[in-house]
């Protein structure tokens, strides 16, 4: 799923390889925040945009930085922070959306 992480001094599109309430792996970016960054991540769906209530707050647990040095692409987990009623209340939508792409035939 495509999206966008911003942090202080940075900016970067990527896409999430794995999401849960918990955080997000994000791939296929060409910057990574240093390791403890908050960043904000906004998320992007194919049929359009999925509106959330806000960015989710979140902080930088490990990045795979080596990668980009060689060429290739980064990509970092993210551990959410807030209040689990808070994340739900915007991931919810999201996962919803990804659910019923995966229902309809193909």
């Amino acid at each position: 799923m495509p999206c966008s992480v911003k942090w202080e001094d940075g900016l970067t599109k990527g896409l999430i390889a794995n999401i849960s309430f918990g955080g997000a792996l994000v791939s296929e970016v060409s910057a990574v925040p240093p390791e403890g960054a908050e960043v904000a991540l906004t998320f992007e769906a194919e049929e359009g945009e999925v509106q959330l209530e806000g960015k989710l707050s979140s902080r930088v647990v490990h990045t795979i930085s080596e990668l980009i040095e060689h060429g290739g692409a980064g990509a970092f987990g993210v551990q959410f922070e807030g209040s689990i009623e808070e994340i739900r209340s915007k991931l919810i939508p999201v996962f919803s959306v990804l659910t019923s792409k995966e229902r309809e035939p193909g």
